[in-house]
């Protein structure tokens, strides 16, 4: 049994220049998690990744690979594949050209061949193609089956999501997904889609402002995150007065639509009683719904009430 976390890192600090970058940076990805590294545009994704890669110097903190100190990384036994942004093909050579040569760079002996990985990610057909040859999506997928080349057990992908179109979203997931499950690889990447990675990492962290502000399970996370209900009514004022009286509601607000009342729900909350209590006030019932909590409602409860549904879909 393993005795050391896959990825770990402690209080990471990174100063670039005046600029602190990462300010407490705490992470853990235990063997065999598909976990997802979650955060805005410039929150310090790519860093932590590099920093724990060995890439970039942090100040403080630590930062660990199967127990070993990202600036021993060469000693870490465990065969790590790496993808990150940019993906760094060569535009001078074809597909395959750029994952032989990483091959041979790699000293990658045995397991899986440049053409499984190709196939693996939906690129066979490109083999042939030059790095600039292909679209932004498929550069990504690109770098995604040089990471697969071997027998990676940890692999570290930086947005490998990130431009593709919804088949390639699918196949990389479904990937991802039987790596994880199947072959017990264990995969730490960094993602905007909030609602993709909610049905496929078993754990996620956030990251704000160079900090972690939220770490934990997926399924408790949002069932800490509480639900909503949405009741569209001939009565809202009627339905808002009745529901202010109720226990396990709270925040309600008109919805967009007229009629249309919103509000959270706290964990495990029964709506059969609400429900036949606006049916008896005759509030005019004609929607009653119970809207499952999202990574989208987690993240917004992380990082704070000025971030819209929109703004969270696309944080990176």
């Amino acid at each position: 049994m393993p005795t050391h976390a896959a990825v770990l890192t402690r209080g990471l600090h990174v100063r670039l220049g005046r600029t602190d970058v990462l300010t407490g940076v705490d992470l853990q990805v235990n063997p065999g998690d598909l976990y997802g590294l979650l955060g805005r545009n410039g929150a310090g994704k790519t860093t932590t990744m590099r920093s724990l890669l060995g890439y970039q110097k942090f100040q403080k903190g630590k930062a660990e690979v199967f127990g070993v100190g990202a600036q021993r990384l060469h000693q870490v036994i465990q065969p790590i594949g790496v993808a990150l942004d940019p993906p760094g093909l060569d535009d001078s050579l074809t597909v395959r050209q750029n994952l032989n040569l990483a091959r041979i760079r790699g000293g990658i002996s045995g397991g899986r061949s440049v053409d499984e990985a190709l196939e693996l990610v939906g690129l066979s057909h490109r083999a042939g193609n030059y790095g600039d040859r292909l679209s932004h999506g498929q550069g990504r997928r690109a770098a995604v089956a040089r990471a697969l080349l071997g027998s990676p057990q940890l692999l570290v992908l930086d947005e490998p999501l990130s431009g593709l179109d919804p088949q390639g979203v699918e196949i990389l997931i479904n990937l991802f997904i039987h790596l994880c499950r199947d072959q017990g690889v264990t995969i730490l990447l960094s993602s905007h889609h909030l609602r993709e990675v909610e049905h496929v990492c078993n754990r996620v962290g956030m990251i704000e402002g160079g900090t972690t502000v939220l770490e934990g399970d997926v399924p408790t996370l949002l069932r800490g995150a509480g639900d909503a209900l949405r009741v569209q009514c001939r009565h809202p004022q009627k339905a808002q007065k009745l529901l202010q009286k109720l226990t396990g509601i709270r925040e309600i607000q008109a919805g967009l639509v007229e009629g249309e009342l919103r509000a959270k729900l706290d964990p495990d909350t029964s709506l059969e009683v609400m429900l036949k209590q606006l049916v008896q006030a005759d509030c005019g019932v004609e929607e009653f719904v119970r809207e499952r909590a999202s990574l989208v409602d987690v993240f917004q409860n992380a990082v704070g009430s000025g971030m819209d549904s929109n703004q969270a879909e696309v944080a990176a």
